[in-house]
């Protein structure tokens, strides 16, 4: 079996081990904020790597693991670390736990990620819906593929709750923008040339994830809430040199801030499904 490419036999696997209720609702965790899989009552987890075709995680920060439970009266998975193109992955392989949440049935998609600020208007530790993205690493999960489609990638992510959500935020004094997310390959930090024309493309921050996820939950009629927290300014927009530690330091001193905004998130969102 190639690793990633199929979830048939993980999903034969996880049925039996799902709760009663089944989740509807997945979330995949990205750098410095594993900590929320902490809190689901109900916890039950299990190893990616005891999953036919799934691989331990191999960056820091993304622990590699896949928990079900209750968070805040939801039935949810939650994936505790996702898999990335720069490690050697396609773009249809690091689509793996969309797929699998898909095959489980879940209906509801939460991509959560840690990124570069670009925009003055984010600050190290805000947090930012996205509303739209840029595909400038120009790799297609579906590129290739048998369950290849012209997708309609418009309206991709949902956010006509933004300003809801928004007031019930400025109460809790947690700032929320939205904006557009660019996303690079990796693994190397971009150049403060490379910030710079992203900024005049019309980017508000950048990643090395989350976008393949996005198209490839379009595929599969997830319907998709991007949710980025900004653990440091983009290559240019500061004096320091980046570090990763330093990233996973800022999404984790971000974990209570988080676990708050999502909070609010679910009575926005979810609250009357």
């Amino acid at each position: 079996m190639m690793l990633l490419d199929d979830v048939t036999a993980a999903t034969e696997i996880l049925q039996p081990w799902l709760p009663e209720s089944r989740p509807q609702l997945a979330i995949v965790l990205g750098s410095g904020l594993a900590d929320l899989a902490w809190q689901l009552a109900e916890r039950q987890t299990i190893a990616y790597d005891d999953l036919p075709g799934f691989p331990a995680s191999g960056v820091a920060g993304h622990i590699g693991q896949l928990h079900s439970g209750q968070l805040f009266g939801r039935s949810v998975l939650v994936f505790q670390g996702r898999y990335h193109c720069y490690e050697g992955y396609s773009a249809w392989q690091v689509t793996a736990q969309v797929r699998l949440a898909a095959a489980l049935g879940c209906r509801q998609l939460l991509l959560t990620n840690a990124v570069g600020g670009i925009s003055a208007r984010l600050q190290v530790g805000d947090f930012m819906l996205v509303s739209d993205h840029m595909n400038i690493g120009n790799e297609s999960p579906l590129r290739g593929r048998p369950e290849r489609e012209f997708l309609d990638l418009g309206n991709l992510y949902k956010q006509d709750f933004y300003i809801s959500l928004q007031e019930r935020l400025e109460r809790e004094k947690i700032s929320l923008q939205r904006g557009v997310l660019a996303w690079m390959l990796g693994p190397t930090y971009e150049t403060p040339a490379e910030i710079r024309a992203l900024e005049r493309l019309g980017a508000d921050a950048v990643t090395m994830s989350t976008i393949p996820e996005a198209i490839v939950a379009r595929l599969c009629n997830l319907q998709t809430v991007a949710l980025s927290c900004i653990t440091n300014l983009a290559s240019g927009k500061h004096s320091s040199s980046l570090d990763h530690e330093e990233v996973l330091a800022s999404g984790t001193g971000a974990t209570e801030k988080f676990q708050r905004l999502l909070k609010q998130l679910f009575e926005v969102w979810l609250g009357s499904e």
